[in-house]
């Protein structure tokens, strides 16, 4: 542990200290910062924490805020005893260590001081040490780095999206839970995660649960929690569920329609009030989180069906927004093919341009996989292409609608060929365009999902 003894010694007067610390809006800070971070009072109660810190520390948000931060040694770790000695001793200090976890940290406290030298809070900070090296390669510019691995996925929007998402984003600011329709590849997770960076939810942590994967028999321990010690905690240190990681900020239950019906009785249990225990536990805990839901499938159908809880979806649909098909909307699908072509060029050595004839076929095109679709017609067109992507690289091979820009084989009267023949002709075909549009017969057989000795021998036929 290493202390800094150039910290200026605190007088005994203190002046009022500045009020952005108080301010609310601070934790947007927090939770931007790439480590784990809580802002602390001189006398070490902790005022808020950030999303990563509790995964750090693997407590829960409502056990963190407004408890002694020495209160947690023996929970954490000693690390958190050392960290508490150098708030007692107003120092800024270093130091690594283990935590109970078994995870080795490194833990920084900073002092917050007053232009007149009199601290007023202290920062924690604290960072795995065993994250990989490449996360943040030492011989790049950092600012390179972040703008070539989000250029891919930095959201775009028209005005109809615009519009929406403000409208989600004050419904949230009130109270109400917001339900995301849409087909799949829509940009239903995008969107959320893009309302989150609104001027109304801005910095609030995010927590996206695939409901798909939860399975019956996990929902509680997933959604809310194991207690540590208990009977079914084999990591002796319990485990934070979905809802208090969650605490304070936006729960994004996506593809909600997929959870069984018995873990929809459970989800309108908490709904109705906003309290649930983790697994092995009699205490009851409170949450405050904003909730969003989201799902590709028609949801009044499903309750008609009698497979999606009528209760459920009065609770999770106070305000219901449909994003729309991508297919007729020319401005987002011109803002999308710029986004797209931008995250590609940054990969090559030259630039790809788009013809005006190929940005017409995007134009008329349906796009029954919606944006992710179009990014895959642009990626194909862009391995196809040279420095400009033409018309007639714009291919569509496997559409549920069947192949496009090819000509399917001229088959002759059933009657004189067998089944087999036909089978084999088609099949024949399928590898010629494959191999005609990937260059090479091992590009084409990962392509189709097939090994290259199946690929030679269906083309020597």
């Amino acid at each position: 542990m290493k202390f800094y003894a150039n910290d200026p010694a605190s007088p005994p007067l203190r002046r009022p200290r500045p009020s952005l610390i108080d301010d609310p809006s601070i934790i947007g800070f927090l939770e931007a910062l790439p480590d784990g971070a809580a802002l602390l009072e001189v006398d070490g109660t902790i005022k808020l924490v950030n999303t990563k810190m509790q995964l750090l520390l693997n407590l829960a948000k409502g056990d963190l805020v407004g408890s002694d931060l020495a209160k947690h040694a023996r929970t954490v770790g000693p690390i958190m005893s050392k960290i508490a000695t150098a708030i007692q001793h107003l120092k800024r200090a270093e130091l690594t260590g283990s935590l109970n976890s078994q995870r080795s940290v490194f833990a920084s406290i900073s002092m917050l001081r007053t232009n007149d030298g009199a601290a007023y809070a202290a920062l924690f900070t604290m960072r795995e040490l065993t994250r990989s090296a490449k996360d943040v390669a030492p011989d790049r510019f950092r600012f390179e780095t972040d703008i070539l691995q989000d250029a891919a996925v930095r959201y775009v929007q028209n005005d109809r999206l615009r519009d929406l998402a403000k409208l989600a984003a004050t419904a949230l600011e009130r109270g109400s839970p917001v339900m995301l329709l849409g087909e799949s590849g829509t940009g239903k997770t995008e969107f959320a995660r893009h309302v989150r960076q609104s001027d109304v939810a801005t910095g609030l942590p995010f927590v996206h649960v695939n409901c798909g994967l939860l399975s019956e028999q996990h929902f509680d321990t997933e959604m809310f929690g194991i207690e540590p010690g208990s009977a079914l905690d084999t990591s002796t240190r319990g485990k934070l569920g979905y809802v208090e990681v969650a605490d304070g900020g936006i729960l994004f239950l996506d593809q909600v329609s997929d959870l069984s019906l018995a873990a929809q009785i459970k989800l309108v249990a908490f709904l109705e009030s906003r309290t649930f225990s983790r697994v092995g536990s009699t205490q009851r805990r409170q949450t405050r989180i904003h909730l969003v839901s989201a799902t590709n499938q028609n949801i009044l159908s499903l309750i008609d069906a009698g497979r999606f809880r009528k209760d459920l979806y009065y609770r999770l649909a106070s305000v219901v927004v449909e994003i729309g098909k991508l297919s007729g909307q020319d401005d987002l699908i011109r803002l999308l093919v710029d986004l797209k072509m931008n995250a590609i060029n940054h990969k090559i050595a030259g630039v790809l341009k788009v013809s005006e004839g190929f940005h017409e076929k995007l134009l008329t095109y349906d796009y029954p996989g919606n944006v992710r679709e179009l990014f895959n017609i642009l990626d194909r067109a862009a391995a196809l292409a040279s420095d400009i992507i033409q018309p007639e690289h714009f291919i569509i091979p496997y559409s549920p609608a069947g192949p496009s820009n090819m000509s399917a084989p001229t088959a002759q009267e059933p009657t004189s060929r067998t089944f087999k023949e036909l089978v084999h002709e088609f099949e024949a075909w399928l590898v010629e365009k494959a191999v005609a549009q990937h260059g090479s017969k091992r590009s084409a057989a990962k392509a189709l999902g097939i090994d290259v000795a199946t690929l030679l021998r269906k083309s020597n036929r």
